[in-house]
C-alpha cells in the first residue's frame, strides 16, 4: 500500500520529534497485552482508520459488530474485504441470521479470540466496531446475570405476537424512558429483555447499566473513539446508502427471504434490512425505502454518540482536525506510544 510506504517513511523521519519507533512500539504493546479499540458511529470512517493502523502496528482485526457477525448480511452492514490488505478479520460472518447471538456469547467468543489468535500469537488486537454495549461485554467485567427467567421472556414474546411489539416499546417509554431513547422501536430482543429485568429486579434496565460506568476492564486498554463533524457523517451516510443499494441490498434481502430468515430479529432489526423488507412487502417504494434507511442511519449514529459519549475512558479523534490519515495514524500511535510501560 503506498499510504504505508508513506506511514512507514514519516515513522522513520519523525523517530526523533515525537519518539515513536515502531519496532519498539509493537514489542512493548505485546508485552504489555494491550488491547486497541476504534469505535465511534457509523459511517465516521472507524474500520479504515483501523485497517491502517492494523497494518502498521503488523496485526489483524476483530470486529465488534452486532450483525456483521451474520453471514448473508453483508452489503446492509458494510463488510470489509480486508483480505486486499493482507489483513484478516475476525468476528465475521459467523452465524445463520437465525441464530440468537447473545451479548454473552458474542463476549466469550471474541475473548477466546483475543487470548488465542493474539496474545498467544504475540500479535495486538484491534478492536473495530459501533455496537456500544458489545465492546463493553468484550473488554469489561459486566454482569449479565440479573433477572433472568425463560417463563417471563416466554410469555412477552407471546403477548407481543398477540397484542404487537408497539404496545410493549410504550410500556417500557412508561417505565424506563432513559434506555428506550438508546434502542429502536423494532427492536424486540432488547425490548423484553428490558421488560424481564423489571418484573423480576423492580428495576429499569438502564439502573444496571448506570452501575456499568464503575466497571474494570479486563484489559489493558486504549479506546479511540471516531467522531467527525455532523454534516460530513450524514453526507458519508448518504453515499453509504447509495452505494449499499446500487450494489444489490435489495436482492440480498430478496436473497434471505428465499432462505426462510424473513421473520429473523437480524433482519428485522437492522437499519437496511427492515426497511427493504416493508419495500418487498409492498408497504412503501424504492423512493421511501432509501430515504427511510437514510434516515433510520442517522438515527443510529446519533443513538450510538449518545452512547458512547457516557464512556469516559475514550479519547476522542475528530477527523476533520487532520489532513490526512497519515497525520491521524501517528497521532494515535503517540498516543498509544506514551501509554505503554517501556520494556
Amino acid at each position: 500500500m503506498d499510504l504505508m510506504k508513506e506511514l512507514y517513511l514519516r515513522l522513520k523521519e519523525d523517530k526523533q520529534s515525537n519518539n515513536i519507533n515502531i519496532n519498539n512500539l509493537v514489542e512493548n504493546i505485546i508485552i504489555n497485552k494491550k488491547v486497541i479499540t476504534i469505535c465511534g458511529p457509523t459511517c465516521a470512517g472507524k474500520t479504515k482508520i483501523a485497517i491502517n493502523l492494523a497494518t502498521v502496528l503488523k496485526t489483524d482485526i476483530i470486529s465488534v459488530d452486532s450483525m456483521q457477525i451474520y453471514k448473508g448480511m453483508d452489503i446492509g452492514t458494510d463488510k470489509y474485504d480486508t483480505e486486499k490488505y493482507n489483513l484478516k478479520q475476525h468476528m465475521i460472518s459467523i452465524f445463520n441470521p437465525d441464530h440468537y447471538v447473545t451479548v454473552v456469547e458474542f463476549r466469550d467468543i471474541c475473548r477466546k479470540i483475543i487470548e488465542d489468535e493474539f496474545f498467544l500469537k504475540d500479535k495486538i488486537p484491534v478492536l473495530v466496531g459501533g455496537s456500544g454495549l458489545y465492546i463493553r461485554g468484550v473488554i469489561d467485567d459486566l454482569d449479565f446475570t440479573q433477572g433472568r427467567d425463560i417463563t417471563i421472556r416466554d410469555r412477552l414474546k407471546e403477548d407481543i405476537k398477540k397484542y404487537g411489539l408497539s404496545v410493549y416499546y410504550e410500556k417500557l417509554k412508561k417505565i424506563d424512558s432513559t434506555y428506550c431513547k438508546k434502542i429502536s422501536e423494532n427492536d424486540q430482543r432488547r425490548i423484553i429483555r428490558a421488560l424481564e429485568v423489571y418484573e423480576i429486579t423492580g428495576k429499569p434496565f438502564s439502573f444496571f447499566q448506570n452501575k456499568w460506568r464503575s466497571r474494570e476492564s479486563i484489559y489493558n486498554n486504549s479506546i479511540f473513539g471516531i467522531e467527525i463533524d455532523r454534516p460530513e457523517l450524514y453526507k458519508n451516510i448518504e453515499e453509504r446508502v447509495n452505494r449499499m443499494f446500487s450494489r444489490g441490498l435489495v436482492k440480498e434481502v430478496k436473497s434471505l427471504i428465499e432462505k426462510g430468515y424473513k421473520d429473523c430479529n437480524s433482519v428485522l432489526q437492522a437499519v437496511g434490512y427492515k426497511e427493504v423488507v416493508k419495500y418487498i412487502n409492498g408497504e412503501i417504494n424504492l423512493h421511501e425505502c432509501v430515504e427511510e434507511v437514510k434516515r433510520n442511519t442517522r438515527r443510529l449514529a446519533k443513538k450510538q454518540m449518545t452512547w458512547f459519549r457516557a464512556d469516559p475512558g475514550i479519547k476522542w479523534i475528530r477527523t476533520d482536525s487532520y489532513g490526512n490519515i497519515i497525520d491521524l495514524i501517528m497521532d494515535i500511535l503517540s498516543i498509544i506510544n506514551n501509554s505503554v510501560v517501556v520494556n
